[in-house]
């Protein structure tokens, strides 16, 4: 029981995170144009965005307001198939798609498969 709970809990991280950049994405915004409108940094933006963390709650709520993410979507625990709609569409937003950036997007698809297994 713990351990299917602690994959739920890092299924949830990452889900955020996803979201999260896909939201900012289709702002078009930087993670520095972000950090900046709420007052933060990018390198926060960054580790949000990537799972590593999660920040305090009011600063998730900052975010998902800025980019009009609807709560329930963040918490709702998605599908692997959903999660990997998710980061495809992010990195088809890409404006500069390096090639660090896109092996981090295959990085972050195996860790998915890998939650789901």
């Amino acid at each position: 029981m713990e351990n299917e709970i602690s994959k739920e809990i890092e299924r949830l991280q990452i889900q955020i995170g996803c979201i999260i950049r896909l939201g900012r994405l289709k702002k078009g915004l930087s993670q520095l144009d972000l950090a900046l409108k709420f007052g933060s940094n990018s390198t926060l933006i960054g580790r949000i965005e990537r799972g590593e963390t999660i920040s305090g709650w009011d600063k998730i709520y900052i975010l998902i307001k800025a980019l009009e993410i609807k709560i329930n979507d963040l918490f709702i625990l998605k599908s692997k198939d959903e999660l990997l709609n998710i980061v495809a569409d992010s990195k088809k937003l890409e404006q500069k798609l390096t090639k660090e950036k896109a092996k981090y997007y295959l990085s972050l698809q195996e860790s998915i498969k890998e939650l789901f297994e």
